[in-house]
């Protein structure tokens, strides 16, 4: 696994894993611009509706009931369909038209443009607000146009209901104008079922006058077929010879079944079985059957007990063969009664069907000559019903008032409302209190996001890949009391800005090889590299260490004005030979001569100061200056300032680039190391100056920790 380490190769710590509460410290680190957006948006809003009148609606119901026609009679005249959302969205189209519209701005009295509902949404809010009226437009269209878009027209999903509402400042005018809108669509809708009515009765009348001159036309008609087929009035003859031809039909059928009969009963006689026999001839010979079936059953008895030979067994067989004699004689004659009972039969059916061939034909004859008139009284029987239908729906439509009803009727009138129906103010504001707390939650993440400075040492470690060796403090004219910088250092040794000049001189002391020559500088100026290079080396100079420090500004020199050396030669003249080493060396008067470190002062403004920086002798100096000091510190110019930082960059061992917390670009400071960024130079790490110790103990990082008010014991001013 690879380890992070910086541009010379040194490991750097492990990043810290992602907290889920890094967008609450975020949020805390912007808090006065999330609390400015959260409460600001609430209060524009309250202003802005502070500005807004109090508004009434009133609200009436319509029921859209259509009553139906006579759809036989009056289906070319009205079209009905029935209730639909598309019929239903029609009737809000009428309700909004300009006739009900202006029917309604006579019954409210033709007045100047009354005030409007407020329009909704920001843009017309802040119009208002800042009293830019809409811009004016004709007064009649305007004062219809007015009207109709404070009427708000809806309908529940699923009925015939109509809900008519409308927004005005005056309660009583409000449920005026509802009840006049209903009134006029009511009277629109009475009128055009009148016109409706108006035009049925024109049409039946027209109809009613067609079929009237059909009938006469058919009366005439049926008059000259009669008079052509010899026809009279009342009953005729086709209808007699139907007659006729239903009588013999029945009488024939039942002669067919008579000699149905008649030749079935012949038929068992002649041939059929003598069970058969007896049942058809058993009501006449009956009993003498039976008497016959006894002296069968005695002869039986007899000639198995006395013999054919006994006087009784002859007597009985005399009598039974008289008895069967009578059988027999009685049979035939039934049979002849038969024979002659079916001849007779068969004679009356086809005399019959001779007679029913003969009514027939002559019933189509008449049918032949009959059919036209029939079709003609049939037309005129039509032609009289239709006419009396008609006739009677005039009658009916000329009578009857309810037709006259409107499609609709009012349900619930419109009373003048005894509360303001808006603006709603307790809404709006939660609304705006909602939204202003997500908007400044969205304010502060962006505002982090969008912050291209450094605020913590692991943001540079990240950027860089430099590690952040302090966070030293700004101290501010008031937390000073007058003193300068290096008095301030040297006055209060225990305070928080000594510390992180201790940690910086702990980091530089910890690194491997710790340089004998350590150039500081900046991206550009402001970034506090003097005042961090002044109190480094006080500090140093303090703990018994030879110290010089060397300031390289040329172009504005700050060392003479820090320890009152204004004048004196410096490193300019030694460099361009005008003054020997000890000459451009000086210890500054302070109280404790014995804990101050040597100075160099940038000497006299040279213009070829880039040539005398590339000479040889700046590099014999810094060789003679590491064997006679422990750690000589040069005061660079900004990056971006002036070439010559790039050349005293690459003299020194080692270079600490300063950056202002919180204020420096991010990219600024990327180029600026990429200007560094030569062969053998070396930079050792980056130190954050000026830093807001309140601000960044809110702050969250992890580095924090350092300003957090649980140290207040350690530090002392």
């Amino acid at each position: 696994m690879s380890v992070p380490a910086d541009p010379q190769g040194r490991a750097l710590p492990a990043r810290a894993a992602d907290d889920p509460l890094d967008a609450l410290r975020a949020v805390r680190r912007h808090w006065r611009l999330a609390a400015l957006v959260a409460l600001g948006l609430p209060l524009l809003s309250s202003a802005a509706l502070s500005r807004l009148p109090a508004v009434y609606t009133a609200t009436g119901v319509l029921l859209y009931d259509p009553i139906g026609f006579n759809q036989k009679l009056l289906r070319d005249v009205v079209e009905t369909a029935p209730v639909t959302d598309m019929l239903m969205a029609s009737q809000v189209a009428i309700l909004k038209s300009p006739g009900v519209m202006r029917r309604v701005v006579r019954r409210l009295g033709a007045r100047p443009h009354p005030p409007r509902a407020p329009e909704p949404g920001f843009a017309p809010m802040l119009r208002r607000w800042f009293g830019l009226g809409p811009t004016p437009r004709p007064a009649a269209a305007a004062l219809d146009a007015d009207i109709a878009a404070r009427f708000r027209i809806e309908i529940p999903a699923g009925s015939q209901l109509i809900d008519v509402s409308y927004t005005s400042r005056d309660p009583r005018r409000a449920a005026r104008a509802v009840n006049a809108a209903m009134a006029a669509y009511l009277d629109r809708e009475r009128t055009d079922r009148l016109e409706v009515l108006h035009r049925a009765r024109l049409w039946l009348r027209h109809r009613a006058r067609e079929t009237a001159s059909r009938l006469e036309s058919l009366d005439v008609a049926i008059a000259l077929e009669r008079a052509r087929s010899g026809t009279q009035r009342g009953a005729g003859a086709a209808p007699l010879t139907n007659e006729q031809a239903g009588q013999l039909t029945a009488s024939l059928a039942a002669s067919q079944a008579d000699l149905a009969a008649a030749r079935a009963r012949l038929a068992i006689l002649r041939g059929g079985s003598e069970a058969a026999a007896a049942a058809a001839v058993a009501p006449a010979i009956g009993p003498m059957r039976a008497r016959a079936a006894e002296l069968t059953a005695r002869l039986r008895a007899l000639a198995s007990t006395e013999g054919p030979n006994n006087p009784e067994y002859r007597a009985a067989a005399r009598a039974l063969a008289a008895l069967r004699g009578q059988i027999g004689a009685e049979t035939g004659r039934l049979v002849a009664a038969d024979r002659m009972r079916a001849a007779a039969d068969a004679a009356r059916v086809a005399s019959l069907e001779a007679a029913i061939a003969r009514v027939r034909g002559k019933a189509a004859a008449q049918s032949v000559v009959a059919a036209p008139l029939a079709r003609l009284q049939e037309q005129r029987q039509a032609e009289s019903s239709l006419l009396r239908a008609e006739t009677e729906q005039i009658g009916a439509l000329e009578s009857r008032s309810a037709l006259t009803r409107p499609s609709a009727r009012i349900i619930t009138p419109a009373v003048p409302p005894a509360r303001a129906s808006g603006p709603r103010r307790l809404a709006i504001l939660s609304g705006a209190v909602l939204l202003g707390l997500c908007l400044g939650l969205l304010a502060a993440l962006a505002a982090d996001a969008l912050n291209g400075s450094f605020r913590s040492g692991g943001q540079v470690r990240e950027a860089l890949g430099l590690p952040c060796m302090a966070l030293v403090p700004e101290i501010t004219r008031r937390a000073r009391r007058g003193l300068a910088v290096p008095d301030y250092a040297r006055r209060y040794p225990f305070s928080a800005f000594a510390e992180q000049i201790r940690a910086l001189r702990t980091g530089l002391w910890l690194a491997p090889g710790a340089p004998r020559s350590l150039a500081i500088t900046a991206s550009r100026p402001g970034e506090g590299k003097t005042t961090l290079a002044v109190s480094l080396a006080l500090s140093m100079a303090a703990s018994g260490a030879r110290i010089l420090l060397i300031d390289c500004d040329i172009r504005q020199p700050s060392l003479d004005m820090v320890f009152g050396l204004g004048g004196l030669p410096g490193l300019t003249d030694h460099l361009a030979g005008r003054v020997a080493l000890e000459a451009a060396i000086h210890r500054p008067a302070l109280e404790d001569d014995d804990a101050v470190p040597d100075v160099m002062p940038a000497g006299a403004v040279a213009r070829e100061a880039l040539a005398l920086f590339m000479s040889e002798r700046l590099g014999l100096l810094i060789e003679e200056l590491h064997r006679r000091y422990d750690l000589v510190i040069l005061d660079l110019p900004p990056v971006f300032a002036l070439a010559e930082a790039q050349v005293l960059a690459r003299a020194a061992a080692s270079v600490l680039l300063c950056i202002r917390w919180g204020q420096t670009p991010r990219r600024t400071v990327a180029a600026a190391m990429a200007l560094l960024a030569q062969p053998g130079l070396r930079i050792e790490g980056a130190v954050l100056t000026r830093v807001d110790g309140a601000r960044h103990a809110r702050a969250g990082f992890p580095d924090s920790e350092l300003y957090h008010p649980r140290y207040g014991g350690y530090f002392r001013t």
